[in-house]
């Protein structure tokens, strides 16, 4: 009996002590390891640094913002305090409760703002992530300031001048003959707004051209495309190399030479802006063939390669949420014009047959077609973005058009 008492001291005592350094070890690694939990007020935002708000290595930091006043408000996150600057930093920033990825992008010494022009509603919480890699010795902090003074911006403009409404006809299912307005939706960036239907209030001049407004992107740029064709008539790409890589192609290159003979006196205010290249298929199909036919299911986000630029071309998801549909004719949505008479590219790719490639084209009557191979000639539509702190008069109608200040 002794013995068994003894053995049960022991163990008890062992147990103890392993309790102990336990707890031990969780307070080191809490108040040691762990960087202490932060939280900044900044007028009606409260942020919350799970991890703290300096960064020193690499790895995931965790934050999350809340809107604590009466009203909805914007903010950008952006990274400051730079010391020790080290080559290759690179961070991206993605979201766990709203559709918010960031394109990932390289510290540099100077202005680095991660994302900007994000709306948070009244009492809403938005949690973040930031990750961090190739980072040696650089330390730097996270930042979020409400952006003010907002209320004169285009993109404010078409807000104040819109009714936010939702779609009457289903996207990607039906087409859109009468103005539905302006909507909300998400991209990459944040919460985006696309016009759909038949609308009549989404006319821009600028560059002594007439442009359509597309949508406000997530970071309140605004896209417009072009509402007559560019010439010269041009091919996807005239070979079977480096043709899914939009921005490799004979159409990004026309692209580009349309930019600097008609835009680059003008390029202060165009934003460079992300545009998508999707290569991505299953046997002879295109991913966006599955999406947009077979599925359904367009979408404004990338699922593809990103690339950043001044100038791009539309893509069939857009096209699909202005109110157009695969072969079906549409003659009663802003994209469609009476003067159009040929078929013009989008940015996307629809199928292989017999050794040719097949991009989604626009025909004149409005439909959405993949009849016609990538190297034969036809028209493009530039688009662009305006920076989001363009300022405008007008009203958005064919007789007062927005004109750029």
């Amino acid at each position: 009996m002794r013995i068994v008492y003894k053995r049960s001291l022991l163990f008890i005592a062992i147990l103890t002590f392993i309790i102990a350094l336990i707890g031990i070890g969780y307070l080191f690694y809490d108040k040691v390891i762990r960087p202490e939990t932060l939280v900044v007020v900044n007028d009606e935002l409260s942020i919350n640094y799970l991890d703290g708000a300096t960064i020193i290595n690499n790895g995931e930091y965790h934050f999350s913002i809340t809107n604590n006043g009466n009203s909805d408000v914007y903010f950008k996150i952006y990274l400051t305090e730079i010391s020790g600057m080290s080559k290759d930093v690179s961070y991206i920033l993605t979201s766990t409760n709203k559709d918010i990825t960031s394109e990932e992008k390289k510290l540099v010494d100077g202005s680095n703002i991660v994302i900007e022009n994000v709306l948070i509603k009244s009492m809403e919480t938005q949690d973040y992530i930031l990750k961090v890699s190739n980072n040696t010795n650089t330390t730097f902090k996270i930042a979020v300031d409400k952006q003010i003074n907002v209320e004169e911006y285009f993109y404010m403009t078409i807000l104040n001048n819109n009714e936010l409404k939702k779609a009457t006809t289903t996207v990607g299912e039906e087409i859109s003959t009468v103005d539905e307005g302006l909507i909300e939706s998400s991209d990459d960036d944040g919460t985006t707004y696309y016009f759909r239907g038949a609308v009549e209030n989404n006319y821009v001049s600028f560059a002594g051209l007439t442009w359509r407004i597309i949508r406000i992107n997530g970071d309140g740029s605004v896209r417009l495309i072009l509402n007559d064709l560019a010439e010269p008539l041009v091919n996807y790409n005239d070979n079977m190399e480096n043709y899914e890589t939009l921005n490799a192609t004979n159409l990004y290159n026309s692209l580009t030479n349309y930019y600097n003979d008609t835009l680059l006196n003008y390029d202060s205010s165009i934003a460079n802006t992300k545009f998508c290249s999707e290569s991505g298929k299953t046997d002879n199909t295109y991913n966006a063939y599955t999406r947009i036919v077979t599925n359904k299911i367009p979408t404004l986000h990338c699922l593809g390669e990103r690339f950043t630029n001044k100038i791009g071309i539309i893509s069939v998801d857009e096209v699909i949420f202005a109110g157009g549909l695969y072969k079906e004719e549409n003659k009663n949505y802003y994209l469609y014009n009476s003067e159009i008479e040929n078929m013009w590219w989008t940015s996307n790719l629809a199928k292989m047959d017999n050794d040719a490639f097949y991009p989604f084209t626009i025909a004149s009557n409005g439909q959405i077609s993949d009849e016609i191979s990538g190297t034969l000639y036809r028209n493009f539509r530039p688009v662009i973005s305006l920076n989001r702190t363009t300022t405008v008069t007008g009203d958005g109608t064919s007789t007062n058009p927005y004109v750029v200040k």
